[in-house]
């Protein structure tokens, strides 16, 4: 509630910019909602794009395993069956690390960050 508080009161006075955790800057916010939501959908951008970043630096760790796809906060990586155990894995510690990067950056709190990963055919 703090936080809505805070981002409320520089709401009214005027104030048209608001940051990320990273502190990607978005200017000309004047709704409340805008103010609210760019920075929590930005900091998910910046922990995904440090996940990317973490797979690509780990992809010995799971060759054969590739990121095809990503879309908002999923990302689809293809591999041999036999792998899908291993790349669900390697997949899931780049996800935490690079959210966990962002969210606990400071030492203020120390957020729990969660995923969701599956094993599909297609």
């Amino acid at each position: 509630m703090r936080w809505h508080d805070n981002a409320r009161q520089t709401w009214q006075r005027g104030e048209t910019e608001t940051r990320t955790l990273t502190g990607r800057r978005r200017t000309n916010v004047e709704r409340l909602t805008d103010r609210l939501n760019a920075p929590v959908q930005g900091t998910r951008a910046g922990g995904l794009k440090l996940a990317l970043a973490l797979l690509w630096e780990r992809r010995a760790e799971c060759p054969g395993a590739v990121p095809v796809l990503v879309c908002h906060d999923e990302v689809v990586v293809e591999c041999d069956a036999e792998q899908a155990a291993d790349a669900k894995a390697w997949l899931e510690g780049a996800m935490i690390e690079g959210m966990e990067a962002v969210v606990n950056g400071t030492d203020e709190v120390d957020v729990p960050v969660e995923v969701e990963a599956r094993i599909a055919r297609s």
